[in-house]
């Protein structure tokens, strides 16, 4: 019995690394939209600029995941895998249009979530700039990199979240009191 509560142990130390993994992976990600963005000159779309907002969530909740324990964590947790499988949907829906609808839609609909201030200055607007999304999103999709569409991307990137944090929180149970 104690040989086992020893393996319970080992097992749940892994489940803050695999958070910390997600986190490392949502800011890598984040990164790269940016560079692809700013240094590239691909424009986001609408359904982009959500990926990016599902994104930002799972890495805060993540995050926040780590001042707490216990249930209140799990809880956190398979919020935020909810946040990826969620930003996998978007993506996936992205990759339909593309596939699909892509000679049927001219322009999605522009989204601003955050307009730039005077007062903030440059910072202000490159922010506002970051969650502005206008252009086609089935013109989007067909952008790619590495030889692999970004959608494709982004909804591996989003589903291995969502396993990779359902994990952890499973793991994070199995520690008893």
């Amino acid at each position: 019995m104690v040989r086992n509560y020893s393996r319970t142990m080992t097992a749940s130390k892994y489940a803050p690394w695999l958070a910390a993994l997600v986190i490392l992976a949502g800011i890598l990600a984040f990164s790269l939209v940016l560079w692809l963005q700013f240094v590239q000159g691909e424009q986001p779309c609408s359904i982009c600029i959500y990926q990016r907002l599902a994104d930002l969530a799972v890495i805060v909740i993540v995050t926040m995941g780590f001042f707490w324990k216990g249930t209140a964590r799990r809880g956190l947790w398979i919020l935020a895998a909810l946040y990826a499988l969620l930003g996998a949907a978007l993506a996936g829906w992205q990759w339909h249009l593309t596939q699909v609808a892509a000679d049927q839609i001219e322009t999605c609909s522009s989204v601003q979530v955050f307009q730039g201030s005077p007062a903030l200055g440059g910072l202000g607007n490159a922010f506002a700039s970051t969650l502005s999304g206008h252009g086609s999103c089935a013109l989007a999709g067909t952008k790619s990199l590495a030889g692999w569409p970004i959608t494709h991307w982004s909804m591996v990137f989003f589903l291995g979240c969502a396993v990779l944090l359902l994990i952890a929180q499973w793991l994070s149970g199995r520690v008893r009191a």
